[in-house]
């Protein structure tokens, strides 16, 4: 769980190289925004909000769940062949 948030922190900051090259949409820019967000405040709540059980009932990683299937929607399959 914690490496994950981790390697979202790690590369979410470039993604702006990624969205600059076409390979990530508005909508999906702005879902990434939210799941950034989401991770902060769940980091705020403390280790509480990082542990198995929290996994399962703390609804903050409901939302994220849901954020990163909505992501997953809208990421092109293969970026390198955007429509012009």
């Amino acid at each position: 769980m914690d490496e994950l948030a981790l390697d979202f922190d790690a590369v979410y900051p470039a993604s702006w190289q990624s969205r600059e090259a076409g390979w990530i949409s508005e909508g999906l820019a702005a879902v990434l925004s939210t799941i950034d967000q989401k991770l902060t405040a769940l980091t705020e709540q403390g280790s509480s909000a990082w542990t198995e059980e929290a996994l399962h009932s703390h609804p903050g990683w409901q939302e994220l769940r849901g954020l990163a299937h909505r992501a997953l929607t809208l990421m092109l399959a293969e970026p390198w062949s955007v429509p012009s």
